[in-house]
């Protein structure tokens, strides 16, 4: 579950307005060609990955995947930076399985959904991220990252970030886990803990989730903010998220600290704010990891 997708969408209007006419020329370029063009790409993914007509092979026959065709997206520069996401979601998933014994089959749907969200449908056991989410993150990050192979690598990381929270609450449902506090930031934490204990590259991925939510503080700092909101602000979330990155691994990170990523004396809590959330994660999961592996 994410933040309403009607502030999504205003947030996605102020993104695109300070990126400017480049992206605009490339959005007034669609029609018959960019349609054709995303049905080739989806070809190829499905090459990339194994997938064949939305099934997966055995070994992740818990978690399966489906993609929704796309009416509207700005060409093959765009295609590019959804395919790299979609194949970082199957890869996670892969690290998710040789974890975590999925109590049952899990759809993982990628589709239009008329607005950036990605969330968890209890009732039919989906995970839907929107192809809209993907493309707003690659705007969000066209603000800061200058390449644009190095806005992919963000945005891949921002939409990982985003589908492990998902799983949280997927989790939570299907087990019926007892968290006391927020849900929303119980699935921020389990996020930030797969991706630094469990996934390749997963640290960097973490901090890119980390810069997606200062950004999104920034473009909002001038909107009044909903304290009812489920999520803790955005400002909370950049500050929770690199707080167990670098509470995880102190002497790796400790550039954080020193380029005033994260002020001294919240850092100085890090490391036992980390223990405290990974032995509490390890003691909800622990009827339902892998036999030898640690979370």
């Amino acid at each position: 579950m994410t933040k309403p997708i009607n502030k999504w969408i205003m947030i996605r209007m102020l993104v695109l307005a300070a990126v400017g006419s480049f992206l605009l020329a490339a959005t007034n370029a669609g029609g018959d060609r960019t349609e054709i063009k995303t049905k080739q790409a989806h070809r190829i993914h499905e090459r990339v990955v194994g997938l064949a007509d939305g099934n997966v092979p055995g070994n992740l026959l818990d978690l399966k995947f489906s993609y929704g065709g796309r009416k509207s997206f700005r060409g093959s520069a765009a295609d590019r930076t959804v395919l790299i996401s979609e194949q970082a979601v199957y890869g996670a998933v892969g690290e998710l399985r040789k974890k975590l014994a999925i109590p049952l089959e899990i759809q993982v749907a990628f589709k239009e959904c008329g607005g950036p969200d990605s969330y968890y449908d209890e009732k039919s056991h989906e995970i839907n991220i929107c192809y809209e989410l993907i493309e707003a993150y690659s705007d969000l990050f066209s603000q800061t990252v200058k390449g644009r192979t190095e806005r992919d690598e963000a945005t891949k990381g921002a939409v990982v970030a985003m589908f492990l929270h998902e799983v949280a609450h997927g989790l939570i449902d299907c087990w019926d886990l007892s968290i006391t506090g927020r849900e929303e930031d119980a699935a921020d934490q389990f996020s930030t803990l797969m991706l630094i204990n469990g996934l390749p590259d997963g640290e960097k991925m973490a901090l890119d989730g980390a810069h997606s939510f200062k950004s999104l503080a920034v473009l909002e700092k001038d909107f009044e903010k909903d304290y009812s909101d489920p999520h803790s602000l955005d400002e909370q979330r950049f500050y929770d998220t690199i707080c167990l990155v670098y509470g995880h691994r102190p002497l790796g990170f400790e550039y954080l600290v020193r380029n005033g990523s994260i002020p001294m004396e919240r850092a100085s809590q890090c490391e036992e704010d980390y223990a405290r959330v990974n032995k509490s994660w390890q003691s909800l999961l622990a009827p339902h990891l892998v036999r030898s592996l640690q979370f």
